[in-house]
């Protein structure tokens, strides 16, 4: 007799620090997506949740591990859009949580590759092990789930399946065949728990490698923003010893000059004193503190003279600053706006579309395809090089640099009479892994770049 399809029951469970914290049907959760009810307690985190499918015995046929986001006031974030349903229905298997083979959609294990990044990897860890920690909370059933009660088929012994009457020969046919069918029973039991330990081990490798990946992409982006950080220090110190050295050079010329009037001076009164040393002591006397009082006037001149222009200098380079802080916060200002016009003028169609499932998705070279949420389409459309750079981790410099080498890779290195190297190199497949000045040179002028940067230090 057949039995009529029962739908699953349907929750969502909130984590707070690897722990389940809160339990919801999934009308509850609809609640709070709708902006019903607010959760105070999430206000401005991501929070880690489960989606769960629950058989009506209580146990998980289906796990969807997602991420959702609060805002100040506790309301989930209006962009947040993660069919999770449509996603368990094109799932694959997980580990067996008393009702066979879970299907299950995590970080590792994901169907459509732009909701990757909205999901998580469940904990496998001996002692903080998500999965047990959902089974134990659903056997609990604080939701209050109504469960249909079932009894196992009563077995009979193997005595009992034995005929009393039967003879010795009977008798052992029968045990051997039981046997056999014990054998096959156990044998394919075996076979299934190896099956599913070895999905269970495959989907911890799995989740271990994305979490690997994770620490090695934040790792490599440290690098490269540390990376970038000494490059233009020392860029920055080369600039400012090329400034002392071109200011070094006219003080030592004005310096230079200055003293040859000074000498010109010194002549041109040794020769007045000596011819005026004929005469009487005291026009010798006046000569002398006239030369002494004539010279310290013009050293003063000179003096004044020269910091006169070193101060008129320094306030030219003030006001240049200031007046160059002004045009950035006007730039900067107009972005804004233009940004806020291009919100508002398609707002509400793209809002509908984001409402009906429709993701606006594109291409970026070095991302792949990229999900634009709503809010940012104003900052791609005014500059998408920028943006791809920003989702990369890199500056649009390094991005656009990283550009060129992939759609043309050689080596950009010049020598001294201009002619570039041109010999092929190895593509950089991610911005990330690219360093303008070192992976778009060949093996022989990356030593020699390397070797300039030495000598620079010393």
């Amino acid at each position: 007799m057949s039995h009529p399809t029962v739908p699953p029951f349907e929750a969502v469970f909130l984590f707070g620090r690897e722990r389940i914290t809160r339990e919801l049907l999934y009308t509850e959760f609809e609640a709070i997506l709708d902006g019903f009810i607010p959760i105070p307690d999430f206000a401005g985190t991501s929070v880690k949740a489960a989606y769960v499918q629950i058989g009506p015995t209580l146990a998980v046929t289906g796990l969807v591990f997602f991420l959702v986001s609060f805002d100040e006031q506790g309301m989930v974030d209006r962009r947040w859009n993660v069919p999770l349903q449509q996603l368990l229905g094109s799932a694959g298997t997980g580990p067996d949580m008393g009702a066979g083979a879970v299907r299950l959609v995590c970080y590792s294990q994901c169907p459509v590759a732009w909701h990757q990044k909205n999901l998580w990897d469940p904990s496998m860890q001996v002692g903080n092990n998500s999965f047990i920690a959902i089974r134990d909370a659903i056997k609990t059933n604080r939701l209050g789930f109504v469960v249909k009660s079932t009894k196992p088929p009563v077995e009979r012994s193997s005595r009992e399946a034995i005929a009393p009457h039967h003879s010795k020969e009977d008798v052992a046919r029968e045990q051997a065949a039981l046997e056999q069918r014990l054998h096959d029973y156990y044998s394919a039991e075996l076979a299934k728990q190896v099956e599913q330990l070895t999905k269970e081990q495959s989907l911890h490798i799995a989740t271990l490698m994305s979490q690997k990946q994770a620490r090695l992409h934040s790792l490599q982006q440290e690098h490269q923003q540390r990376v970038l950080a000494y490059q233009q220090k020392l860029q920055q110190l080369v600039q400012d010893n090329q400034d002392l050295s071109d200011r070094n050079k006219i003080l030592k010329d004005t310096l230079d000059t200055q003293a040859a009037k000074v000498e010109g001076m010194r002549e041109y009164f040794a020769h007045k004193l000596k011819a005026a040393q004929q005469g009487e002591s005291s026009q010798l006397q006046l000569m002398q503190e006239n030369f002494a009082l004539e010279l310290d006037a013009k050293i003063r001149a000179a003096t004044a003279e020269l910091r006169e222009m070193l101060d008129m200098r320094e306030v030219e380079l003030f006001y240049r600053h200031q007046n160059e802080s002004t045009l950035k916060e006007e730039i900067v200002q107009l972005k804004q706006d233009n940004q806020q016009l291009l919100k508002n003028s398609g707002d509400q169609l793209l809002g509908r579309l984001v409402k009906a499932g429709v993701n606006l998705v594109t291409f970026l070279p070095g991302l792949g395809e990229v999900a634009i949420p709503l809010d940012d389409i104003g900052v791609y459309l005014e500059d998408p090089s920028a943006y791809a750079a920003r989702k990369a981790g890199v500056s649009e410099s390094v991005y656009l640099a990283w550009l060129a080498h992939h759609q043309l890779p050689c080596c950009n290195a010049v020598d001294a009479r201009g002619k570039a190297c041109n010999r092929g190199i190895p593509i950089i497949e991610t911005p990330l892994e690219f360093h303008p000045g070192e992976s778009d040179r060949c093996a022989q002028h990356q030593s020699v770049a390397l070797g300039l940067v030495a000598d620079s230090r010393r």
